[in-house]
């Protein structure tokens, strides 16, 4: 077991995302068929963490605002959901990466994903179509599972970063270099020509959500707000209220106490991490758009950085 928890930490924060996201669909599926084993009936896990856009439901289970992302679709039901979404989710977290901090990646992450979670309740309970589907009385139960909604926030948020970096798309005769934000802009056509008609009208819904946070995301880049800062400043003061308190050991003599907090000297240590990518970061934008291509807060980041060294 220690070996698969060392081999974890040594992840870069997609491939965590990625171990977590399929270590819960395993569950999930491991789940259905003991239930089935046992009595014959399927495990509906879906009813306690999918995001049901009926207001009805979802006021009994809250908490599905934030599990829905991270479970997918039964592997009976559809293979390749699991599989795409995670393809993506490694793909699309690296170019996320050459920018920005493993801490903006998961605030994007989670932020985007609970965004999309709320934009398609909106829209399943404002718009009079998708609101009679939702509230038919065969329809129940209409929900929503998987990460794409989440994923797509970071694809619009590459784009709006570096749209014009390129992304080779491998069409087996040639390898064609598409830039970024022609993909997202095709991405999103695909998405609203399928929007009308579609099958699976909740995901795409979801898929238009997370890209518009990404949108917002970039948007606010560009005038050096980090739109993810304070969503990972709350996260961390819950994260702080699960740590062991430091410990208190006597000493002789009348000695005054020493304290041992290993945690502060990990969490010293990850900060000053994140500060040397999100330095280096800026130092690679130096080298390609220049100093003037610096938003305001990278400066001021530089700036505090070069004092620090003197």
């Amino acid at each position: 077991m220690n070996t698969y928890i060392q081999k974890y930490k040594a992840l870069n924060l997609p491939g965590k995302l990625i171990a977590i996201q399929v270590a819960i669909w395993s569950i999930t599926q491991l789940l259905r068929l003991v239930r089935f084993l046992f009595t014959g009936y399927d495990c509906h896990w879906q009813d306690w963490l999918a995001l049901h856009a009926n207001l009805n439901e979802f006021v009994y289970t809250p908490w599905t605002l934030f599990t829905y992302f991270f479970v997918h679709a039964n592997l009976g039901d559809n293979i390749f959901h699991l599989i795409f979404n995670m393809l993506w989710l490694w793909w699309f977290g690296q170019f996320f990466l050459r920018y920005h901090t493993g801490r903006q990646l998961l605030g994007t992450y989670l932020l985007g994903g609970l965004f999309a979670g709320v934009f398609y309740l909106l829209c399943f309970n404002l718009f009079p179509y998708l609101h009679a589907i939702t509230y038919a009385s065969a329809n129940l139960n209409v929900a929503v599972v998987g990460a794409s909604g989440a994923i797509f926030a970071l694809v619009a948020a590459v784009a709006m970063r570096q749209p014009d970096e390129a992304l080779y798309l491998n069409f087996f005769v040639r390898v064609v270099p598409v830039k970024m934000k022609w993909f997202a802009l095709a991405a999103l056509a695909i998405n609203l020509m399928n929007l009308a008609g579609g099958e699976n009208i909740g995901g795409i819904v979801c898929h238009l959500g997370g890209m518009l946070f990404g949108v917002v995301f970039g948007f606010l880049e560009r005038k050096g707000i980090d739109l993810t800062r304070h969503f990972n400043l709350l996260c961390d003061w819950v994260a702080d209220l699960f740590k062991p308190k430091p410990g208190m050991t006597a000493t002789r003599g009348g000695k005054r106490p020493v304290y041992h907090d290993r945690e502060k000297d990990h969490d010293y240590n990850r900060r000053k991490k994140e500060q040397q990518e999100r330095i280096d970061a800026i130092l690679d934008k130096i080298s390609k758009s220049g100093y003037d291509g610096l938003t305001a807060e990278e400066k001021a980041m530089l700036f505090d950085a070069s004092n620090r060294k003197k």
